[in-house]
């Protein structure tokens, strides 16, 4: 290769790799999270009050998925990249669908083993019920939660780490170190259902993470991150009534 030629390819390497971090930090949350604030703080519901009411917690978090999928999506066709460049694909779904399925007995495990090895090691932080969770106290709050866990959760988290996870693939070290990164961070911006909360949301990244990365396929996480927070809602209804 001759040497004139190295320079450009190298410039052009970091360009991708500086536009690639830019698209991450632009999707990572803290945009979409502050322009969700905004017509809250114009109705002036402060961030204690909006914590401590179930619709408003609900209407800020589908707020923030809405905003952060249409960024998602102005950035795919900014690169005329297609949706299933994420893995939303057909083939194989009922595969991918049992998958999914499959991982979530061992989601419910991963929660009991961490909730036990902080009531025994780090009582100070245990929590027995999810904090959020708690908010729910009428049928209503458990539709608009299960909404919001549905659109926020089952397919706005799992598309973001998708497009995350390939720009990592692409540009920034691979999938599996921004897995890690990624899970991480997840896992900080669960910080509102205390230490506990987090450790278990970084796990659950990972899971969600690896299942895309090993199957190629967004179907399995979504299944899975859907009927686990559909189960978790539901079992905290029916059998905690003492809670609402």
């Amino acid at each position: 290769m001759e040497t004139n030629q190295i320079g450009p390819q190298l410039g052009g390497q970091w360009l991708d790799r500086l536009q690639a971090i830019l698209e991450v930090l632009l999707l990572a949350g803290l945009i979409s999270s502050f322009m969700a604030a905004l017509p809250f703080g114009l109705l002036q519901i402060d961030a204690l009050m909006l914590t401590r009411d179930a619709t408003a917690v609900a209407l800020f978090v589908i707020l923030e998925a809405s905003i952060v999928l249409l960024l998602l999506v102005l950035v795919l066709r900014l690169h005329s990249e297609p949706l299933r460049s994420l893995g939303l694909r057909k083939d194989r779904w009922l595969s991918h669908l049992a998958a999914g399925a499959a991982l979530v007995p061992l989601l419910f495990l991963i929660n009991m083993i961490v909730a036990t090895l902080f009531r025994v090691l780090l009582p100070g932080y245990f929590l027995e019920r999810n904090p959020l969770v708690d908010l729910v106290k009428t049928p209503r709050d458990l539709v608009v939660f299960l909404l919001a866990a549905l659109f926020a959760g089952g397919i706005k988290e799992e598309l973001q780490r998708a497009f995350i996870l390939n720009r990592f693939r692409d540009h920034l070290g691979g999938a599996w170190f921004g897995l890690m990164v990624w899970s991480a961070l997840f896992g900080a911006g669960h910080y509102l259902q205390g230490l506990q909360g987090v450790v278990v949301a970084t796990i659950f990244g990972i899971l969600f993470g690896g299942l895309y990365l090993v199957r190629g396929s967004l179907v399995a996480p979504i299944v899975a991150h859907a009927i686990y927070d559909t189960a978790a809602l539901l079992g905290y209804w029916f059998l905690a009534p003492s809670a609402h």
